[in-house]
C-alpha cells in the first residue's frame, strides 16, 4: 500500500506540470511574498477606500492594456506553440502580431488620451485623476510591448526566462510601492500601478534579448489574411474577457460602495486581492505550461487526457489549500490587511468555494483557445459577466457584502457548468475521442 502511494506521488512528480510548477515554486513564493508585503503597505496607509480606488484603476489598466496589444496575446503562445516544427511560421506570427500591437496601441492610446477626463469619471466618480489616465495613455506602448514579449517568450517555451521576469517583476512592484505609497499614500499607490507595470520592459528586453526570435520583432514582410485572420479569431476572445472581466469587478465596486460604503468596496477588493495572491501558485504554472501543451495536442483522447492529469494534480491541492485559508483567516487578516478588514473574515468561506470552482472551470475553458472554439468562448464569457453583476446586485442587496461572495461562488458554479457542457463531446461521448 506505502509502495504503491510513494509510486503514485513519484509518478505525479515526473509529470512536466509538476516540474514546471517546481520551477516556478520559487518565483510564486516570491511573488507572494512581495504581493503580501505590497498589500499590508497599500492597507495600512490607504485603507479600504483607498484599496477600491486602486482596484478600480488595475481594472482600467489591465483592460486597456490587453486591447493595446490587439488583445492577441493568448492567440501569440498558442500559435507558436502549435508550430514548434515550422520556424517560419513561428516568425510570421511574430512579424504580425508585432504590427497588430503597434496599430491598436497607437489607437487605444489616443482613445485614452481623447476622453480622458471621462474616463476619470467612469472610474473615479470625479475627474481629479486625469493626469493619471493621461500617463497611462502615454505610457501603453511600454505596457502593451512587454505584454507581447512575455507572450511570445512563453509560446517558445521560454519557461526559466519567464519565471525570472516573474520574480524581478514582483520584486520591482514591491519597491516601487514602498517608495511611492509611503510618501505619498493613495496618489502613490495609483501611480504605482502605472509605474510597476511599465518598467518591468526593460528587464523583459534585456531578458530576452539574445533569443533566436527577438529580431524577427524588426522584420519586414508581407502582411497575409490569413494569419491576421487567425489572430483576429482569437483577439475577439481575448477583447471580450479583457473588458467584460475588469468592466464586471468594476461594476460590482461600484455597486457595493453605492449600496453599502466605499469601504466596504475596498473590503471586497482586498477579498479578491488576496484570492489572486495565492491563487497564482496555480494559474502561473497553467500560463506558463497549460495552453502551450493543449495547443501542441490534435488528438482529441490525448487531449482529455491532459486536461483530466492537469485537473487530478491541481484541484485536490487547491482543496486542501483553500481549506487551511479558511481555517487562518483571522491570522491572515491581522498579517496582510489592518484591523479595519476586519469584516473579510465572513467573506472567505465562499470565496474559497468560489477560487476552487473558478480554476476548475478554467482547466476546462482554456480548450477554447487551444481549439480556437470562438464563438463558444464568447458566449461563455458574456454569460459569466452579466451573471456576475446581475447576482452581486441582487445578492448584496438581499445580504450585504456577504451576498457579494455568494454571487461569485455560485457564477463560477453556472460558468463551469457552461464550460463543461461546450466540451461535452469530450469529456462524455465516446465519438468525441475519435482520433
Amino acid at each position: 500500500m506505502i509502495n504503491r502511494l510513494l509510486q503514485r506521488v513519484k509518478k505525479i512528480a515526473q509529470t512536466d506540470f509538476v516540474k514546471v510548477t517546481s520551477l516556478s515554486a520559487v518565483a510564486t513564493a516570491i511573488r507572494m511574498i512581495a504581493g503580501f508585503v505590497s498589500v499590508k503597505i497599500v492597507a495600512k496607509i490607504i485603507g479600504p477606500s483607498g484599496i477600491a480606488l486602486v482596484g478600480q484603476f488595475t481594472n482600467f489598466i489591465t483592460m486597456i492594456g490587453s486591447l493595446s496589444t490587439g488583445a492577441i496575446g493568448q492567440g501569440v503562445t498558442k500559435y507558436i506553440a502549435e508550430n514548434y516544427d515550422s520556424p517560419d511560421e513561428q516568425k510570421k506570427i511574430v512579424v504580425h502580431a508585432v504590427r497588430i500591437t503597434f496599430i491598436s496601441t497607437l489607437f487605444f492610446s489616443l482613445l485614452a488620451l481623447v476622453f480622458c477626463r471621462q474616463i476619470s469619471w467612469i472610474i473615479f466618480n470625479n475627474d481629479q485623476y486625469t493626469p493619471l489616465v493621461m500617463i497611462t495613455a502615454g505610457t501603453l506602448g511600454l505596457y502593451s510591448f512587454n505584454l507581447l514579449l512575455i507572450n511570445i517568450l512563453n509560446g517558445y517555451k521560454g519557461y526559466r526566462k519567464y519565471i525570472i521576469l516573474n520574480i524581478i517583476s514582483s520584486i520591482l512592484i514591491l519597491i516601487f510601492s514602498i517608495f511611492l505609497v509611503v510618501p505619498f499614500g493613495l496618489y502613490g499607490a495609483l501611480v504605482n500601478c502605472i509605474v510597476s507595470q511599465t518598467i518591468v520592459i526593460l528587464v523583459t528586453l534585456f531578458m530576452v534579448r539574445h533569443e533566436a526570435w527577438f529580431y524577427s520583432l524588426f522584420s519586414k514582410g508581407k502582411i497575409e489574411r490569413k494569419v491576421v485572420k487567425k489572430m483576429m479569431g482569437f483577439s475577439l476572445m481575448a477583447i471580450t474577457s479583457a473588458i467584460l472581466g475588469p468592466l464586471a469587478q468594476i461594476s460590482v465596486r461600484k455597486y457595493i460602495a453605492e449600496c453599502i460604503s466605499l469601504d466596504m468596496a475596498g473590503i471586497w477588493e482586498g477579498m479578491n486581492r488576496f484570492s489572486s495572491m495565492y491563487l497564482s501558485v496555480i494559474t502561473t504554472s497553467i500560463a506558463i505550461y497549460y495552453l502551450p501543451k493543449l495547443s501542441e495536442i490534435k488528438d482529441n483522447y490525448l487531449l482529455r487526457a491532459e486536461v483530466l492529469k492537469t485537473a487530478k494534480i491541481i484541484l485536490p491541492l487547491l482543496a486542501i489549500g483553500c481549506i487551511i485559508i479558511f481555517i487562518s483567516r483571522s491570522l491572515i487578516i491581522n498579517l496582510l490587511f489592518s484591523s479595519e478588514f476586519k469584516p473579510m473574515e465572513n467573506l472567505f468561506a465562499m470565496q474559497m468555494v468560489g477560487d476552487f470552482l473558478k480554476i476548475s472551470s478554467w482547466l476546462i475553458a482554456f480548450l477554447y483557445f487551444a481549439q480556437a472554439k470562438v464563438k463558444g468562448y464568447i458566449i461563455a464569457e458574456v454569460c459569466g459577466a452579466l451573471i456576475l453583476v446581475l447576482l452581486s446586485r441582487v445578492m448584496v442587496k438581499q445580504y450585504g457584502l456577504e451576498g457579494s461572495v455568494y454571487a461569485y461562488s455560485l457564477t463560477y458554479f453556472i460558468y463551469f457548468l457552461i464550460v463543461l457542457f461546450s466540451f461535452r463531446s469530450l469529456f462524455f461521448s465516446p465519438t468525441g475521442l475519435n482520433r
